[in-house]
């Protein structure tokens, strides 16, 4: 695929994950790497992938483990691949039951994966017409969970990714309190605390590049404030 897709390869066979890794990057995938079921959990909270190679012999937490974390509780339609020795049917069902989209048993192809991603990738976003959305001299890539600012790469964690994103599909418009906590916590609400703390973060990741655009409206909510290039 053309754009750069980001992969989360959870696998603790190190050869296994270092020749995944680097077949991949060759085919313009950026990939990130856990090596246990708790490392898993820990990135899929902070940051948002486009597909998961999922191993289930984890240490830690089993891969079963993790998938039901990413469907129970994250709520993450993301992709799945399950990437496993185990080729018996009970563990092929309890990964479909458990919401995987795809299982490939090991010996495996490096090819038939990127295959597979590729597939699975398309299928996800194939309903997102131009996924690149703008304002002033921000732009976020939904489709690769790209954001830049003046064309440079912003480093977000995965609910500062969330926020802008919800800011940059209402462009200008004010974002309620309510609204920004039911998008993050969904059934489990934090405080009011905790969404200031998490506005302030992203504050601070754009402010590093000099692009100050979020608006508090006072007794409401927030909203991306007009730019230059918008006035």
């Amino acid at each position: 695929m053309s754009t750069h897709q980001r992969l989360l390869v959870v696998e603790d066979e190190i050869s296994i994950a270092a020749n995944i890794c680097s077949y991949l990057e060759k085919k313009s995938f950026m990939v990130d790497v856990a090596y246990d079921g708790h490392a898993a959990i820990s990135l899929l909270d902070q940051y948002a992938f486009d597909a998961i190679i999922l191993d289930l012999g984890l240490p830690g937490k089993s891969g079963f483990d993790v998938l039901q974390h990413i469907r129970d509780v994250a709520m993450l339609s993301t992709p799945v691949v399950i990437l496993t020795a185990r080729d018996g049917l009970q563990d092929k069902l309890t990964g479909f039951s458990l919401g995987t989209d795809d299982y490939l048993t090991k010996p495996f192809s490096l090819s038939e994966l990127d295959a597979r991603l590729n597939a699975l990738i398309k299928r996800a976003t194939g309903s997102v017409a131009n996924p690149v959305r703008r304002w002033g001299d921000i732009e976020i890539n939904t489709r690769s969970h790209i954001v830049s600012i003046k064309g440079v790469p912003v480093h977000l964690t995965r609910k500062s990714y969330d926020i802008l994103s919800t800011f940059m599909q209402y462009p200008g418009e004010v974002i309620s309190k309510e609204r920004f906590e039911s998008l993050l916590w969904a059934d489990d609400p934090k405080s009011s605390d905790a969404l200031r703390s998490q506005i302030h973060l992203l504050r601070k990741a754009l402010s590093e590049h000099q692009c100050d655009v979020i608006e508090t409206v006072h007794g409401t909510g927030w909203r991306l404030g007009r730019t230059d290039e918008q006035s």
